[in-house]
């Protein structure tokens, strides 16, 4: 995710206060609108291609009309990044505005009960195919915005699909038995409560080859804590 200021960054900074209300309302559009689960590609798609296209008239000086939540968003994003007064200001915004919206759709889709879950491999599938599309189909536009949504998806791959998978291999088992792969191990605290998992990158042997989860635990130590006068 680029940087994108808040109030935790200077105290006064609001970037994503604005761009969080508009991805809000688009959000609430698109799940009012999402009639099957596949048909969220075609939603996104079109979505994505119309942000990249104000975004587009924007850059050239021209005037774009905020006529629906969508095309408000594409404004939202380039009012936000013209007081930094750079070219391609607005594609740190974007990234933002997008990253936040591909999660907000389901959580709102699974409020309005929907869909039972915010996550299943269906759905990062049809994200993903979204995301690879628009990349593809606004790369003439010459804005930037091709290698946004291509950085995207990278990062929702990274930041999201991991830790799934890493619940489905507990679950069911994991599937690769290639001459090297990855095994989960567990991540506790010092009282030895699970944090969380870790992937660990092997060589295939017969100690390893049936393993989901390997032996042994890596334990997470607290931060010392710091005192008065800065001592710990």
């Amino acid at each position: 995710m680029p940087y994108v200021p808040s109030k935790k960054t200077d105290g006064k900074s609001v970037d994503r206060e604005v761009l969080d209300k508009a991805v809000e309302l688009l959000a609430i559009d698109t799940a009012e609108k999402v009639r099957s689960n596949l048909f969220l590609i075609k939603e996104y798609e079109c979505i994505f291609m119309k942000i990249a296209e104000v975004l587009k008239k924007l850059v050239e000086g021209k005037v774009a009309v905020g006529d629906s939540a969508t095309s408000n968003l594409a404004i939202s994003i380039y009012k936000v990044a013209e007081p930094y007064n750079y070219e391609g200001a607005y594609l740190g915004e974007l990234n933002y505005a997008i990253t936040r919206f591909i999660q907000r759709v389901p959580q709102i889709m699974v409020r309005v009960d929907k869909w039972k879950d915010e996550f299943r491999y269906w759905l990062y599938a049809a994200t993903v195919e979204a995301l690879t599309c628009t990349a593809y189909d606004t790369r003439g536009l010459c804005i930037g915005v091709s290698g946004v949504f291509e950085d995207i998806k990278d990062e929702y791959k990274r930041r999201v699909n991991p830790a799934y998978e890493a619940a489905q291999i507990l679950k069911s088992g994991d599937c690769y038995d290639t001459p090297y792969y990855t095994r989960l191990v567990e991540v506790v605290d010092e009282d030895g409560n699970l944090v969380g998992h870790q992937e660990v990158m092997l060589k295939r042997s017969e100690a390893t080859l049936k393993q989901d989860l390997l032996d042994g635990r890596f334990v997470l130590k607290r931060k010392p804590q710091k005192i008065a006068g800065g001592g710990e």
